[in-house]
């Protein structure tokens, strides 16, 4: 009875919270024409997150989780290295993931996507020499290169580097470009590097934003956070060891809050996993390709105007209900694959742990 009870307060909140912000968006938003968001709106939304976010970690939901199934075992959990970048490389018939631990360097593990056997991990280690102990909180690859991101730069590695890597050897990380988002998560689809941001709001701003990238997206919903697509034919020169400016994309999409992972399917649809918490669901949810369409409003970034796409619930098209802490994802060409970080020693206590490479669906 206590549970119930505890339910119908939270979606009472919930409800209340929803009724404010769409009353106020009707008054103050105006029509559903993107704009940048004002302050009281930006409070609105917060509110209804943090109350959000109060809410899922404290009602629990059942595991009777349905929509993933396991494929191999995620390497390097156990020496406490926690994963967050997951990439399907189909150049080498990899599964390959980035971790960070409280106190080594950084690592990446590679696994063979026919067997699932975990073939070489490998040490990332900085210019000068020093160990590499960002997050790493994405990996992706096309066919000449891998790429790391980590704070506001995103790094490549050539792939016949990595490929002629023995178990334990050390990987040095120089050439960059820089990018205007905090990067969580990278992927790419052959065209385009994607690089994207998260967003979930707290008083101390520790996931802030740039405020630049705070948009009214309609009368009801607000997106914080941006995801930038560059043409790889362009990047091609644009990296260096010592990158003067932040490399100019070729179209930005907004994203809602609590994305981990980001991918571009084969038919040009999107895919974007968000997740929060030990103890919360995680969801995959797809989108339908926002770029067949007009772009909802343009930037000026460096003398360019840049097309700007929202990843909205108007493009929503699924919503696949996940265990917790699903992170890195990216596409084979058939399917969505990803990974989980529950697996990891620090998040023992979780309600539902998953040491997996899973597909989903």
């Amino acid at each position: 009875m206590h549970k119930h009870k505890k339910l119908r307060r939270a979606i009472a909140a919930v409800l209340l919270s929803a009724i404010v912000l769409c009353t106020a968006g009707y008054f103050v938003g105006g029509a559903n024409t993107p704009r940048a968001a004002t302050e009281y709106r930006k409070f609105l939304a917060n509110t209804e997150e943090t109350v959000s976010r109060a809410i899922r970690g404290a009602v629990k939901s059942d595991n009777d989780y349905e929509n993933y199934q396991p494929i191999c075992n995620i390497p390097e959990t156990a020496n406490g290295y926690i994963p967050q970048g997951y990439c399907y490389c189909e150049a080498l018939k990899l599964h390959i993931i980035s971790y960070y631990h409280a106190e080594n360097a950084s690592v990446l593990s590679f696994s063979d996507a026919e067997n699932g056997m975990h073939t070489k991990t490998v040490y990332l280690q900085n210019a000068d020499g020093t160990p590499f102990k960002g997050h790493v909180g994405g990996v992706a690859d096309d066919t000449e290169y891998l790429y790391l991101c980590e704070d506001h730069s995103v790094f490549r590695v050539p792939l016949s580097t990595v490929s002629a890597l023995q178990n334990g050897a050390t990987i040095i990380l120089r050439e960059h470009i820089m990018t205007d988002v905090k990067c969580s998560y990278i992927n790419c689809d052959g065209e385009f590097l994607y690089a994207g941001e998260f967003y979930t709001y707290y008083a101390d701003g520790r996931y802030s934003t740039d405020r630049t990238h705070h948009m009214q997206i309609s009368m009801t919903e607000l997106h914080f956070a941006h995801c930038n697509a560059y043409r790889l034919s362009d990047l091609k020169n644009a990296f260096s060891d010592t990158p003067v400016a932040p490399a100019v994309p070729s179209m930005v999409f907004t994203t809602p809050n609590l994305v981990q992972g980001f991918a571009r399917l084969a038919d040009g649809t999107f895919a974007l996993s968000t997740s929060y918490g030990r103890n919360t669901d995680a969801h995959l949810l797809r989108f339908s390709d926002v770029t067949k369409s007009d772009p909802d409003y343009q930037i000026t970034y460096l003398n360019a105007d840049i097309p700007v796409y929202s990843l909205s619930k108007d493009a929503q098209t699924d919503s696949l209900r996940l265990p917790p802490m699903l992170e890195g994802i990216d596409s084979d060409g058939t399917q969505i694959m990803g990974i989980f970080e529950s697996g990891a020693q620090k998040y023992s206590n979780g309600k539902f742990l998953v040491n997996s490479v899973c597909t989903f669906g």
